[in-house]
């Protein structure tokens, strides 16, 4: 049998969600190649427990743009992400620094082969090695200059995506997933009372949770 590749959305914090999806897939730690979209953090009932069940699974993850926000705050950069900071903290209390040096090793894409993961999405015509990390982190729209990346009344960016590889995204929870032939979206909205959705490769199978409650409104 081949291993199987799991891509798992945003997570958000819904740690019961998350151990239920994993529990779905029948994941085996050390045997299934687990990868995690980013935005473990945040929104949800448990940071703390998110990342344990994240460190059990023994997968990897790549920065959503709450990682990368935390990562600045922890730098001492200005951000308005600083309230998530502060509850960050107190959840993970002892584990603190332990979480905060795990964060700093995670990357902000995952290319193999025949896949590419980032947490919102491409550049059109750019790989992520020559793309901020904001845009890599928070696009959702293309102007065509690259100016502004989240006005709804511009197309979305995946349809210039054109590459050969099967990119994978989440970041967008308003889309409720997408699925085309060479681009799935994963953010299903689970903290806002939608889903918990992973990919399973090679079948390219879409497993989903719903979630047990809202935990806040989408934004």
């Amino acid at each position: 049998m081949d291993q199987r590749t799991i891509l798992i959305g945003d997570v958000h914090g819904c740690h019961r969600e998350l151990e239920a999806l994993l529990e779905k897939l029948k994941l085996v730690p050390g045997e299934d190649r687990v990868w995690f979209v980013g935005d473990l953090i945040n929104k949800g009932p448990s940071s703390r427990a998110v990342w344990e069940l994240y460190r059990q699974s023994q997968g990897q993850a790549i920065l959503g743009n709450h990682e990368l926000s935390f990562l600045e705050v922890a730098s001492g950069r200005p951000h308005k992400h600083e309230k998530y900071f502060k509850k960050l903290k107190k959840d993970f209390g002892p584990q603190f620094d332990s979480f905060l040096q795990d964060v700093r090793s995670w990357p902000l894409w995952m290319e193999d082969r025949d896949l590419m993961m980032v947490h919102a999405g491409l550049i059109p015509g750019k790989h992520p090695d020559a793309t901020d990390p904001w845009a890599l982190t928070c696009i959702r729209t293309w102007d065509g200059k690259g100016e502004d990346l989240q006005n709804e009344s511009n197309p979305p960016w995946f349809d210039f995506y054109e590459g050969t590889k099967l990119l994978v995204f989440g970041h967008w929870a308003a889309l409720g997933g997408l699925d085309r032939p060479n681009i799935i979206g994963l953010d299903t909205g689970c903290v806002y009372g939608g889903s918990l959705t992973a990919l399973v490769l090679p079948e390219r199978r879409l497993v989903r949770v719903k979630a047990f409650e809202t935990y806040c409104a989408i934004s």
